[in-house]
């Protein structure tokens, strides 16, 4: 094993439906990518992870790291993805990072045509008419940094709360697949067509972890849900 393979790190994001994976190097340079779209993601996360692995000539044991998107977004596509990562990094030791979804769809903002001049507002659904939303500014050491948390609003709400957002120096752009389902109910708000959240950001955000020592415990890791799941919630007697 090079040292060159154990800088490989195998990145994926399943938060919503388009499951999207990825190889970086130690630096973050991108040796594979590729997604698919699916109703479920079950069906091709593991073999588009073998895929990512195959084409840089790599086993999961030689990799440096395994970095999962963990939401929030979709419960079954979380769920999968993480399981998918777990399950990798379980039987060969290597260290499983675990990002937010929503920091990953922000420095894909960063990335954008718009660059870091923005505070960038990641909106991933959150189903029942609602959306995942926050706001993040460019950060030199952090990539991303967060400057209104992670909160779960319908659209009508999201309006009231971009406005609470300083826009002087940075304007608040939007993108995400929350984004983009509520458009038109969202007056005035900057929307961009921005793909994400990509594993590529996912994993440059792990690169980080990594350097801070932020390994993910394989038996308490959980996705980020935002809400609890259905099956756990009381049904209230009729």
């Amino acid at each position: 094993m090079t040292t060159a393979t154990r800088e490989l790190f195998l990145c994926l994001d399943t938060s919503t439906p388009t499951a999207r994976v990825a190889m970086l190097d130690g630096h973050g340079a991108v040796a594979f990518a590729k997604e698919a779209t699916a109703e479920r993601h079950s069906g091709h996360v593991l073999s588009l992870c073998a895929e990512a692995m195959g084409a840089v000539g790599v086993a999961p044991a030689e990799l440096g790291g395994i970095a999962c998107g963990g939401g929030p977004g979709s419960f079954t596509g979380l769920r999968v993805g993480l399981a998918a990562a777990k399950g990798l990094a379980l039987p060969t030791g290597v260290p499983l990072f675990v990002v937010s979804s929503l920091e990953a769809m922000a420095l894909d903002i960063f990335g954008g045509p718009s660059g870091p001049d923005v505070t960038a507002v990641p909106c991933l659904d959150a189903g029942k008419g609602e959306v995942y939303v926050a706001a993040y500014a460019a950060d030199r050491d952090r990539l991303v940094r967060e400057t209104a948390p992670t909160v779960r609003l319908t659209p009508v709400a999201m309006s009231a709360w971009l406005a609470t957002l300083p826009s002087a120096a940075a304007p608040a752009l939007l993108a995400g697949n929350g984004a983009e389902r509520y458009r038109d109910a969202l007056p005035g708000a900057a929307v961009a067509a921005i793909a994400g959240p990509t594993a590529v950001s996912v994993g440059r955000l792990a690169l980080l972890q990594r350097v801070r020592g932020e390994v993910a415990d394989l038996a308490t890791a959980v996705p980020f849900y935002g809400r609890p799941p259905d099956i756990t919630v009381k049904r209230q007697p009729g």
